[in-house]
């Protein structure tokens, strides 16, 4: 029925017919089918349907037999002609009515009886007649009013007319014919369905007539329906077809609802190859025959039914509807047939549902070569295959399919264990007794040859098992669905360890957890890396670093689903887990080396106060944790640690040494020896089982941070009684000398057996610690080297102080200096301790200095000395001028002179005189004294923000610190008491220290030293040089001047080395300005050196 066409007769006068003229026509005529592009408006359907292409078959009409008596059967609609063409060709209107017309007649006659089956008049012309237009015209339009006079009775336009020969064949010629030839297709076709569909109807309206039969109504009701949907089909409406099958699927659920089923028959005759045969092969059996005589069963008509429905489904190109609508239709039917299993051959539903399912998967495939999908609809198409050939299990509304009748088999024939995860697709009704694979009932067995080979040779079966299921898992793979394939992997992972392959088993186990942890799927993992265990604990193999992953996988994946049904072989879950924990705590200990396990949900550590506490009998801060164990057994930790991140990569590390951490959670005090101050950020965590390490890391990426994430803050307050190190300036700085920086050590309250500092500068200034002095009077022992300076046993409360030699920084005015301190104290020797500080110091001068030098014949020389503030913030400020006057005789000079300065920046004054104070208070209020840094930075803090008070201290030596409110508790009295102390007025040299600056200052050497005057005339022509006072005659501007210029030299400043020398040959050069004078007279000369006399004339411009 589906190869159906629609079927056009042709008829015309038999000596026409015959010539070669229309055997032309019909070749042109029939290569205009397929019909394309028909719109069809139904009177019983309220949309337009669009057929994209219709195939026509051109039948002679005579070939025909005349219309017998409807049947209460009905037939396709296609079945019958829809359209009756009577071509002919006249040119004379006189032989259209002594010949043609007669013709015609008994033509129409015949086809215009047919009920349902439309006719069409098509008057054939030749373009190149030997006639003139006028009368060809004539001619025309004769025949056609007779024509159309003859038999368009009912006023509808059944003729057309052809201009056409073989040598101007055009499409464009056809164009009106084409035109109603759909018209008379889709209108035969239209009425034709519209009669069926009022059938339907007359005969559902008989359900309350008295005499009214079921049976009958649904035979008539089925075929109809069937008649109708194969009419659509064959007009390639496709989905009007389906939905006619859907009602009939719908009509069968009504008979089913309503118990009517007996006069089907048998819910299933079953026939010898009624297992193997494909599903959806329409053909296999004579179903309409069947339908029409009452004998089929309901297993053949749900079968037919299916096979209709699929095969509409390809041709729309739903292949992803095809598989689903297959696979559901073996999930419900097969459990129908369970009902009556006892009356079918042993494993025919297995076999049936095997080979329907594989005959599915080839039929859609051979169907889905025909069409072209896209990439989404292919990777839907390959997961509905991929469901047919799946392992079936009952939860998730999946069906049982192809791979759980192989299990079945399996377990039947004992060549699978009866347990999971081959009993997990068992029907609950399946009774293992009564699948003997060699019990029989009646003579017939199922007829599927791999089947019956895999129930005799388990190898058979295990090869189909294995084909099958790499089958399905390549199918969702293609598709996309990971989780799907992953499961099948571990279906044939159980396969090996049944066939005793547990090498493979393991590596499929153990592989398959990383593909489901990315997607969360914590239950299907926790089981296979379960099964891992087994499988590992199994093969007796050593429990090395691969075994040792495998179970934190495993307790990884057992926390984050609460432990639920993930152990299928213990019934005590903490004692399996305590097992586990023992093993692994023996596996860590023989490991060669440490081995990093990062994030694992079990342990966890997080802050419970970010505030640190100082440990006050020593050097260090204790910083209180929680770690939380979510396992239900101890976990045997050794140590926990926690590590921060300061400024410049800067790290501290706390730990705590512990036993063992219970299940639930715990509060830890973790210490760290070293001694720092700041806000510090939380980097990482860690737990040490033995040589087991479980790390997590806290810091934070820009992104995060970005995002809101921010990281965790830990502060640490300051230790005023720990080791400590300052960098000040040098008591003395000497330009010229190698530069200096002193280092200052403060042991605090420790005893101190060794600390090694080393310093080192980002600007790349080098140190010398190897030229490093001590300074003071009492130094203690110490060791030098290129790296470090060492200091060794010192007390407590010392301070020690080391000046260290470093390359020149005149090109930076502060330098950043990092300093880090290993030390180790007498009461805690095996606690190493380091401390990291950077310092900044001023490098430059505090004062700048500029040196003027001048000379005055045999006269003393005098040197004028510049000093300039350079720690005011804003500008410099000038401190003043020193004159100092050389030595009476040049000769003396040559060793030049030093400028010592004795000085103190105001800040560091300041400073001192805070600390001072401090100091005075707390040794009055000794409790004060943990408190001394505190008020210290307050105190400085205050004096920073404010500059008021510079003047009153820079003139009375009060210090008033602005912006402090001293509060009511022991700190805020301290606080006042200092202030108060401050208030007084004290000299500046009684406290504090005081450092000298010596710069050397150059006196140059001169050999001779000579001045030049120029003199205005006021006689130019006198002899002598004339001292005038005041000028009494006027100048004009291009009056010629006389002038005398005077050259005087000096030997008084020659150093001793030129006493022998008498005289210089030297000479002048006057440069004039010839934009203001015009110089005449000798302008270069030489001369000896002494006083000459050269006169000039000066004119000015």
């Amino acid at each position: 029925m589906s190869a159906q066409r629609v079927t056009v007769t042709y008829s015309g006068p038999i000596v026409f017919l015959s010539t070669d003229h229309w055997k032309q026509i019909q070749a042109s005529l029939a290569s205009q089918f397929p019909l394309r592009n028909l719109h069809w408006k139904s009177t019983s359907r309220n949309a337009v349907r669009s057929i994209q292409e219709l195939d026509v078959k051109l039948v002679p009409f005579e070939t025909l037999k005349e219309d017998q008596a409807a049947s209460q059967v009905p037939q396709t609609v296609l079945e019958k002609p829809l359209l009756h063409l009577y071509i002919f060709t006249c040119e004379d209107s006189e032989v259209y009515r002594s010949t043609v017309r007669k013709q015609l007649k008994e033509w129409h006659a015949s086809a215009s009886t047919r009920k349902n089956q439309e006719w069409l008049i098509v008057h054939v012309m030749r373009p190149d007649q030997s006639v003139g237009q006028g009368r060809l015209f004539q001619i025309k339009t004769s025949v056609l009013d007779k024509v159309k006079a003859d038999f368009n009775l009912d006023k509808k336009d059944r003729y057309v007319q052809l201009v056409w020969s073989a040598e101007k064949d055009n499409p464009t010629v056809w164009a009106d014919f084409i035109s109603k030839v759909k018209d008379g297709v889709l209108s035969s076709f239209d009425a034709a369905l519209v009669q069926r569909e009022e059938e339907m109807k007359r005969s559902e309206g008989q359900r309350t007539m008295p005499g009214w039969n079921f049976c009958t109504f649904f035979i008539l009701k089925a075929s109809r329906v069937e008649s109708v949907a194969s009419s659509l089909e064959g007009m390639n409406l496709h989905e009007d077809a389906l939905q006619q099958y859907y009602e009939l699927e719908y009509l069968f659920f009504q008979v089913l609802r309503e118990k009517n089923l007996s006069w089907f028959g048998a819910l299933i005759t079953p026939m010898p190859t009624d297992d193997s045969v494909p599903l959806l092969s329409i053909t296999k059996k004579p179903y309409r025959d069947l339908i029409l005589a009452n004998t089929i069963s309901v297993f053949d008509f749900r079968v037919y039914l299916l096979a209709r429905q699929c095969l509409l489904l390809s041709k729309m190109g739903d292949m992803e509807e095809l598989c689903r609508k297959a696979a559901s239709f073996l999930s419900i039917f097969s459990r129908t047939l369970r009902e009556v299993e006892n009356t079918l051959p042993p494993f025919f539903i297995e076999s049936w549902i095997y080979s329907s399912s594989l005959s599915v998967v080839d039929q859609a495939d051979e169907w889905a070569k025909k069409i072209t999908l896209e990439k989404a609809a292919q990777s839907s198409f390959n997961a509905a295959k991929a469901e047919l050939l799946e392992l079936a299990r009952h939860q998730r509304g999946r069906s049982p399919l192809i791979h759980d009748k192989l299990d079945i088999l399996g377990i039947a024939t004992g060549f699978l264990p009866n347990k999971p995860p081959f009993s997990l697709m068992l029907p609950s009704s399946f009774d293992l007794a009564a699948k003997d694979p060699k019990a029989k009932r009646g003579s017939m067995t199922i007829t599927k040859t791999e089947l019956l080979t895999s129930m005799e040779q388990q190898d058979t079966l295990y090869d189909l098992y294995v084909n099958v299921t790499n089958r399905a898992i390549e199918l969702y793979a293609n598709s996309g669905r990971r989780k799907f394939a992953l499961k099948l992997h571990g279906s044939l992972a159980a396969l090996d360890i049944h066939r005793g392959r547990l090498a493979n088993a393991l590596q499929t186990y153990t592989s398959l957890p990383a593909h489901y942890s990315p997607h969360g799927w914590t239950s299907m993992e926790a089981y296979m890396l379960n099964r891992a265990l087994n499988i590992h604990d199994a093969a007796e193999r050593a429990k090395d670093r691969e075994w040792i992953h495998i179970l934190l996988h495993f307790l990884r994946a057992y926390v984050e689903d609460g432990g639920r049904d993930l152990l299928l072989s213990e019934e005590d879950n903490k004692a399996y887990v305590e097992g586990l924990i023992a093993a692994l705590k023996e596996a860590a200990r023989n490991l060669d080396n440490d081995v990093p396990f990062p994030d694992h949900p079990a342990l966890s550590v997080s802050l419970v106060d970010p505030h640190t506490r100082l440990a006050e009998s020593r050097d260090g801060s204790l910083l209180t944790v929680a770690v939380h164990n979510k396992l239900p057994c101890d976990v045997p930790a050794e140590e926990v640690r926690l590590q921060l991140n300061g400024r410049d990569s800067s790290q501290f590390t706390f730990t705590a040494k512990v036993t063992g951490i219970i299940s639930g959670r715990t509060e830890l005090t973790l210490f760290c020896p070293s001694p720092a101050m700041g806000t510090f950020t939380l980097a990482s965590t860690q737990i040490s089982v033995s040589r087991l390490l479980f790390q997590w890391k806290h810091t934070k990426t820009p992104k995060q941070i970005k995002a809101g994430n921010m990281p965790k803050l830990v502060y640490i307050p300051k230790d005023a009684r720990a080791l400590d190190v300052k960098l000040k300036q040098p008591p003395l700085i000497e330009l010229g000398t190698t530069s200096r920086i002193r280092v200052v050590l403060s042991t605090g309250r420790n005893e101190i057996a060794t600390a090694a500092v080393k310093l080192g500068a980002p600007s790349g200034i080098s140190f010398r610690c190897e030229e490093a002095e001590l300074m003071g009077d009492d130094p203690p022992a110490i060791r030098f080297d290129a790296e470090s300076l060492t200091f060794l046993d010192l007390k407590a409360g010392q301070t020690v102080v080391a000046a260290v030699p470093h390359s020149d920084a005149s090109a930076y005015a502060y330098m950043r200096v990092n300093i880090t301190v290993d030390y180790v104290t007498t009461a805690e020797p095996d606690i190493p301790r380091i401390l990291r500080l950077s310092r900044v110091v001023a490098t430059g001068l505090p004062v700048e200095i500029n040196v003027q030098d001048f000379f005055r014949g045999t006269r003393p020389a005098f040197y004028r000395v510049h000093l300039v503030d350079k720690d005011t913030p804003a500008c410099s400020s000038a401190l003043g001028t020193v004159v100092v006057a050389g030595p009476d005789h040049g000769r003396e000079a040559r060793d030049g002179l030093k400028l010592q300065i004795t000085y103190r920046m105001l800040r560091e004054e300041v400073e001192a005189l805070i600390e001072l104070a401090v100091s005075e208070v707390s040794s009055k209020t000794p409790s004060l004294d943990s408190f001394r840094q505190d008020m210290i930075d307050k105190l400085v803090q205050a004096l920073e923000l404010e500059a008021s008070w510079v003047e009153l201290y820079g003139i009375t030596g009060e210090l008033v610190v602005p912006g402090i409110t001293p509060t009511d508790d022991e700190v805020g009295s301290g606080l006042r008491q200092v202030m108060e102390t401050l208030n007084q007025r004290r000299s500046a040299m009684s406290f504090g220290e005081w450092r000298d600056i010596v710069i050397p200052v150059d006196v140059p050497q001169i050999h001779i030293l000579a001045s030049a005057r120029l003199q205005i005339l006021e006689n130019p022509f006198s002899s002598e040089m004339e001292a005038v006072e005041k000028r009494t005659r006027p100048l004009y501007a291009g009056q010629p001047i006389s002038a005398l210029l005077t050259v005087n030299t000096s030997f008084h400043w020659a150093p001793p080395e030129d006493v022998k020398v008498q005289r210089y040959n030297m000479r002048y050069d006057i440069e004039d300005l010839t934009q203001d004078w015009l110089v005449s007279g000798r302008k270069r000369g030489d001369f000896v050196a002494k006083v000459s006399f050269l006169p000039m004339a000066l004119i000015g411009c």
